[in-house]
């Protein structure tokens, strides 16, 4: 008969079973089963591994040469933005955050609100895209990108920093910045990611920024879904809508809001456009909601009373 382990010996046992399948497609199965989860909450994207772990790269002094708003990350940072006619196009990548950039100042000034001497956070900031384009802002006061998107984050910090700052955060909706902090928050096509925790980000975004301050924020909506079907009708977003729609009828309803398929990354939040602000509405004044303003999403500029 058979001895039973004891304790370390069990210990033992379990540490060489995982030295056995620590082997990089295994790490990428557990991180992807990991993150495939959709009530767990902490998740975060992490570095790609080998079996000895990873490594992060300081910036050539070829890239550091160039202007801040001209470094471009790798394509794999750049979540599709800059891809076009099957290519990849750098100035297409800087153009697109360029503009969008202009459209949210904008926005900003047509309310009356300046950016002097205000700190800033991007949220959900990838290789900063959008927030190199504020340059002067970080070099006069604070700026901070943050993103659950580790790789990327880690590649803005060698390439743009210094003039700002740069943290991975994850799922969880606390971020490590006192009460008041921000008098301006911005965040593009993130809140068309969040399911559950939409209202729990909100909740933090209002505790760490000023009164008067700002938060504007991309959503999808009910125009969103009229102009994706529109100009891409073969865009895979139409399907996962109508596979949804025929299981739970929702587009014929009074809904608030409905998430297609799952993950952090893969899912898509989508608004009932005048009900979800009359919602917020609570804590906080509704300053503009403006379709179409990032691509075909709709911009909406909240103020902290």
């Amino acid at each position: 008969m058979n001895k039973p382990l004891d304790e370390n010996a069990r210990l033992r046992a379990g540490n060489e079973r995982w030295k056995n399948e620590a082997e990089p497609a295994f790490i990428h199965r557990l991180e992807s089963n990991l993150m495939s989860v959709g009530n767990m909450n902490g998740q975060f994207y992490p570095e790609p591994r080998i079996a000895g772990g990873y490594v992060v790269y300081q910036a050539s002094q070829d890239e550091l040469s160039k202007p801040l708003a001209e470094r471009v990350p790798p394509t794999a940072l750049r979540h599709y933005y800059g891809f076009k006619d099957g290519k990849w196009h750098d100035d297409l990548y800087l153009s697109t955050g360029l503009n969008d950039t202009k459209q949210m100042r904008k926005i900003l000034a047509d309310d009356g609100f300046s950016l002097e001497g205000q700190r800033i956070m991007e949220f959900g900031c990838s290789s900063g895209r959008l927030l190199r384009h504020f340059e002067a802002e970080a070099h006069s006061s604070e700026a901070w990108g943050i993103d659950l998107h580790s790789p990327g984050i880690h590649w803005a910090q060698s390439h743009l920093s210094p003039p700002f700052h740069f943290m991975t955060n994850n799922t969880n909706p606390h971020l490590p910045f006192e009460d008041r902090h921000f008098g301006l928050i911005f965040a593009g096509s993130v809140w068309t990611h969040i399911g559950e925790l939409d209202d729990a980000w909100l909740l933090e975004m209002r505790r760490i920024m000023n009164p008067g301050g700002r938060i504007y924020i991309t959503i999808s909506d009910e125009n969103t879904l009229a102009e994706v079907k529109r100009i891409n009708p073969g865009h895979e977003s139409n399907k996962h809508v109508a596979e949804l729609d025929e299981v739970t009828g929702m587009l014929s309803k009074d809904y608030v809001q409905f998430v297609t398929r799952s993950t952090p990354w893969l899912q898509r939040s989508v608004y009932n456009r005048e009900a979800w602000l009359k919602k917020i509405g609570r804590w906080f004044d509704v300053k503009m909601a403006k379709a179409n303003a990032y691509g075909w999403q709709t911009g909406v500029l909240l103020e902290k009373r």
